[in-house]
């Protein structure tokens, strides 16, 4: 099974990236594909979009992020916060 990379991207706002990201990934996903969206936006704009309240969740992007700097920084103490 081979796995694609669809990235939407670009600087200037308003240019519909999180309308398009939002309705292809629920295309894909009715057409059967398995499909993983990532919101890297602070706004959390697209995670809004799909239904979820981004100040709600138990673990976000920011997290897992922080987490792997400490841990390949060396400093894993820091990282099981």
């Amino acid at each position: 099974m081979d796995a694609h990379v669809i990235s939407l991207a670009n600087q200037k706002g308003g240019t519909a990236k999180t309308t398009t990201c939002a309705n292809l990934g629920i295309g894909l996903a009715e057409a059967g594909r398995k499909v993983l969206l990532v919101d890297a936006d602070a706004q959390g704009s697209l995670t809004l979009s799909l239904g979820w309240e981004p100040d709600e969740l138990p673990i976000t992007l920011y997290d897992l992020m922080t987490k792997a700097i400490f841990v390949l920084s060396g400093s894993e103490s820091e990282a099981n916060c």
